[in-house]
C-alpha cells in the first residue's frame, strides 16, 4: 500500500479550509455581532445560551429584549441565561460562581409547546408577577 505524501503548501490549505467551515459551522457566530452594545456571549451548555451584560443595563426589560432577539430565532425553542459580571470574572464555560450569583434574567421558549417565560431575579427587587 503506497502512501501519500502531502505538501507543506497542501497541509497549508487544508489547514486554512477547516478553520473556514468550523467557523462558518458556529451557530452562535452571528450572534455575537448583533448582540446590544456592552453584552457579551459566554458560550452554551447543551441548549443553555449564556450572555453578560453591563451592571447598568441589568433592569433594563427593552435592552434584555434585545438580547432575546439577537440570540434566539423567533418560533424556535431557546433557553437563554443572562447574567452581570460586576466581580470582572473569566467569562467562560463552565461559569464562575461570581457570574453565577450575579443572574439578571432567564428566557425559555418552546417551539414544541408553544409557550414563552420570561423571569427576572429577585435579587434586582424588579416590581413584577414573579422572579426567580
Amino acid at each position: 500500500m503506497e502512501m501519500y505524501k502531502l505538501t507543506s503548501k497542501t497541509k497549508l490549505v487544508f489547514l486554512i479550509l477547516c478553520t473556514i467551515i468550523l467557523y462558518n459551522s458556529n451557530p452562535l457566530a452571528d450572534e455575537k455581532k448583533n448582540l446590544p452594545d456592552g453584552s457579551r456571549l459566554i458560550g452554551t451548555m447543551g441548549l443553555l445560551t449564556f450572555v453578560v451584560v453591563p451592571e447598568s443595563k441589568k433592569t433594563s426589560i427593552e435592552f434584555h429584549r434585545q438580547v432575546i432577539s439577537a440570540v434566539c430565532t423567533p418560533k424556535k425553542t431557546c433557553f437563554l441565561r443572562v447574567y452581570t459580571n460586576s466581580k470582572k470574572a473569566p467569562e467562560k464555560i463552565p461559569l464562575d460562581d461570581r457570574i453565577l450569583s450575579e443572574p439578571t434574567m432567564m428566557f425559555q421558549r418552546s417551539a414544541k409547546h408553544r409557550s414563552e417565560v420570561t423571569q427576572w431575579s429577585c435579587r434586582l427587587k424588579m416590581s413584577l408577577k414573579s422572579c426567580f
